[in-house]
């Protein structure tokens, strides 16, 4: 890192005329006089650690996120504080890896006089800034947007260790790639926890039964999270009323973290407080506080539980996020059939064409050192699958067929685990589909539901084989749910507002439809479909614009294209759309 910050960092700041104005551990803080200048050296920063690692494994890279803002601060001591400063910090948060983020009024001022193609990335809410910010994702190549799967994952990423940008950039990378790796091993089996009766700190005696009740439910929740082992009552109740030894309560129950919490309420209010700890060291890693008001206590336990179960399981959940930390440290000929796993799992939710085969090598990797293993299979299936179905390769029906061949050979395996039939499950589902198999795949859609009734991201992408297998008003209530369930992002709500358009087209509510697809931005799939719903509102100029917007993320679509990625029961529908995009002038081949 200290290489990259004087062989790279700092003679781009010079030659863009940048002010460095401090370090904050692995990223910097920065100013410029010109947001031109600004953006131009974010690129060249990127461009230029990207190549002076080319030869270094995926795994073992330095990756930078950049955010930038232009905005009012305060000069304090010769640092900068305030709102601008903030926003740029959070822009990086937000920011995917090797990538640049800009705020609305950098890009304003951006217009006609920088390079490269700037594409929306929708407001966002930050923290601690009442109005939504617009955001801009600098295209990096200058080409058209790769394509997304419209199946899509909601995002995972790492944790970075720093925040980087303020009015104008900064940069970090996550610090654990250089740690040497004769640190302590890293334990990577299936986490475990053990819940505590929740505490009543409110001095009402008659409340300890509902302290109890909570913990038990959330013992009962998270029994059904495949990837997640769960210690019973039994085991973790006769700790109550006890000091709490996080240390002591883990090595007796041999379990990795501790879930404890307590209860107050006030009058007609109930305050109910969770926090997750890692037994190993003792640190906090997720906390919440849940406020409610109601005469129902078991309507708001029923709400709170449920909460809590979804914020710590899952593919985005805080367990595996701090999976996703500490597997990547690992040394990479310690690795065991799990970490495989993982560190594939982590590149796939990434969803790009290079993470998607960095993802691929390492499951490969993985498979050939664990032949046997039915985990490794399916997700090696669901890389192919994501290759084949964004159009990443040369032969999307080749892939297909190998997606298709890991899941039957995984899912014939004897005594699978319920993470290895909930997974292979998900990915049959959308194999089916390929295969316009349309009944089997809603029965591999509600079995790996059934395997994980709690998993938000589960739900809302697989509510896309319910809309193409002819249901739509259950992929609507699937939705709904994921809603309800998803930790709320701007993110999540670009994709659930996506497959819900795409839901109430095919239903025929075409205004219904239209207000929930231009809540996306994400990609060119929602401009394409508000395309075809104006069409059919007899908004035919909107409709071109909506067209136009489309190509301009790859001027060579094709209605050929559109059959090649659309999938319907009824072929009708598939007709209909293709229909509409000829009659607004875009190309059959």
């Amino acid at each position: 890192m200290k290489d990259i910050h004087r062989e790279v960092i700092e003679p781009l700041l010079t030659e863009h005329k940048g002010r460095l104005i401090k370090l904050l551990g692995d990223g910097v803080l920065a100013e410029f006089a010109s947001v031109v200048d600004a953006a131009s050296c974010a690129v060249a920063m990127q461009n230029a650690v990207a190549a002076r690692q080319a030869g270094v494994p995926p795994q073992k890279r330095i990756v930078f996120r950049i955010g930038i803002n232009l905005g009012d601060v305060v000069v304090e001591s010769g640092d900068l504080l305030g709102d601008g400063v903030n926003i740029a910090a959070r822009l990086e948060q937000l920011c995917e890896p090797g990538g640049v983020l800009i705020s609305g009024t950098a890009y304003d001022h951006l217009q006609g006089k920088f390079t490269l193609p700037l594409d929306s990335a929708g407001d966002q809410q930050v923290k601690n800034i009442a109005r939504p910010v617009r955001t801009y994702r600098v295209r990096m190549n200058g080409d058209g947007r790769p394509w997304r799967l419209r199946l899509r994952q909601y995002s995972a990423h790492l944790r970075w260790a720093t925040v980087l940008v303020a009015v104008v950039l900064a940069a970090g990378g996550w610090f654990s790639f250089l740690r040497p790796s004769s640190g302590p091993s890293v334990t990577t089996a299936l986490p475990s926890v053990a819940v505590l009766p929740f505490n009543d700190t409110s001095g009402n005696a008659a409340l300890a039964y509902f302290g109890d009740g909570v913990a038990e439910d959330i013992i009962s929740m998270l029994s059904r999270v495949p990837d997640l082992k769960v210690l019973g009552r039994n085991s973790s109740f006769p700790f109550k009323g006890e000091p709490i030894d996080v240390h002591k309560i883990a090595a007796n129950l041999g379990v990795t973290h501790i879930l404890e919490g307590s209860i107050r309420k006030d009058a007609g209010r109930l305050r109910i407080v969770a926090q997750l700890v890692d037994a190993r060291t003792g640190e906090y890693v997720w906390a919440e506080r849940f406020d409610r008001s109601g005469t129902d206590p078991w309507e708001i336990q029923d709400e709170v539980t449920e909460k809590i179960v979804v914020a710590l399981a899952g593919d985005a959940g805080t367990l595996k996020k701090a999976q996703y930390r500490q597997v990547w440290g690992k040394d990479h000929t310690d690795l065991e059939e799990y970490d495989y796993y993982l560190r594939g799992n982590d590149l796939l939710v990434q969803l790009s064409p290079e993470t998607t085969e960095q993802a691929r090598q390492v499951l490969t990797e993985g498979l050939a050192k664990f032949p046997d293993s039915a985990l490794l299979r399916i997700k090696l299936g669901l890389a192919y699958f994501i290759r084949g179905w964004n159009g990443w390769s040369d032969n999307p029906t080749s892939d297909f067929r190998q997606a298709a061949g890991l899941a039957k050979e995984a899912m014939a395996q004897p005594a699978l685990s319920p993470m290895e039939r909930r997974s292979g499950h998900y990915l049959s589902a959308f194999v089916r589909v390929t295969e316009r198999k349309f009944a089997d795949a809603l029965v591999e859609a509600d079995a790996a539901i059934n395997l994980s009734p709690y998993d938000a991201q589960m739900l809302g992408a697989l509510s896309q084989v319910l809309i193409a297998g002819g249901k739509p008003a259950q992929a609507l209530e699937w939705i709904d749910r994921a809603e309800v369930r998803q930790a709320a992002s701007p993110q999540t709500t670009q994709e659930l507002a996506f497959y819900r358009g795409g839901a109430l087209a095919v239903e025929g509510r075409l205004e219904e439809s239209l207000a929930a697809l231009k809540v996306d931005q994400t990609d060119f799939f929602s401009p394409l479909m508000q395309a075809i719903v104006l069409n059919r509102l007899g908004r035919t100029e909107e409709a071109a614009t909506q067209l136009k917007k489309g190509l301009a993320f790859d001027p060579e679509f094709t209605q050929a294209k559109w059959r090649e990625l659309s999938f319907y029961s009824d072929p009708a529908i598939l007709e209909r759309e293709v229909a509409d995009l000829a009659s607004l002038g875009l190309p059959e081949k």
